[in-house]
């Protein structure tokens, strides 16, 4: 395997020893460039390095889980020789959780729906009219490209699955984007993608082929 000091150093860089590093999030910005470029020449590439990723983030669920014993706190206090219902009091003290105060969709209960943008699927998570806020996970077919639009609000967007250009840069499972209020982009993936976002209800889209979330 090829040891990255400087990226300068590689005279025949190769896709197949980078993209793995890549996958782990450990590249340079420039060997993160010359990625892209890659992939911008062949994107059957991308395919590859979307294998790679969907390893990297299968690695800590391939681990059996293991129970923790029922009386693991009380061993362990008293190997410190401290005294079990006097550190509970003062260090962790009961936070009882309000009725109602817990809201949860769990994946199989997504209510999946047909965007306007063709290949693509949405499912709306939670409205909040009052906050004029959105939350939803979005996940488009390969070769989708979204409309510009300017947010009304900040936009947050985490990646779950596949690729998402936005500007010149390139993101993918595990990434966090955040755009400011006012910003503009017109985001597209080459090779699908999903992700879930939080954005504005008011974003003003430049295209009357896509409506607000």
């Amino acid at each position: 395997m090829v040891e990255l000091n400087e990226f300068s150093q590689l005279d025949n860089p190769c896709f197949c020893e980078l993209a793995p590093l890549e996958a782990l999030g450990v590249l340079t910005e420039d060997e993160q460039a010359w990625i892209a470029s890659q992939m911008a020449e062949m994107p059957e590439l991308a395919h590859e390095l979307v294998d790679y990723q969907m390893a990297v983030n299968a690695i800590p669920y391939s681990a059996p889980e293991v129970p923790m014993a029922s009386d693991l706190k009380q061993r362990l206090f008293q190997n410190l020789n401290l005294e079990l219902e006097s550190t509970e009091s003062t260090i962790w003290p009961p936070s009882p959780t309000p009725t109602g105060a817990v809201f949860a969709v769990r994946s199989q209960e997504f209510k999946w729906v047909p965007y306007r943008v063709p290949g693509v699927m949405i499912a709306r998570l939670r409205v909040d009219e009052t906050n004029r806020e959105v939350s939803v996970v979005l996940r488009a077919e390969p070769g989708v490209s979204y409309p510009v639009h300017v947010h009304a609000g900040f936009e947050e967007i985490y990646m779950l699955q596949g690729d998402l250009i936005v500007g010149d840069q390139v993101y993918y499972a595990g990434d966090y984007i955040r755009s400011e209020c006012g910003s503009a982009h017109g985001p597209s993936t080459q090779t699908g993608c999903m992700f879930f976002a939080r954005t504005s209800l008011d974003d003003e889209y430049f295209e009357d082929s896509l409506v607000n979330v």
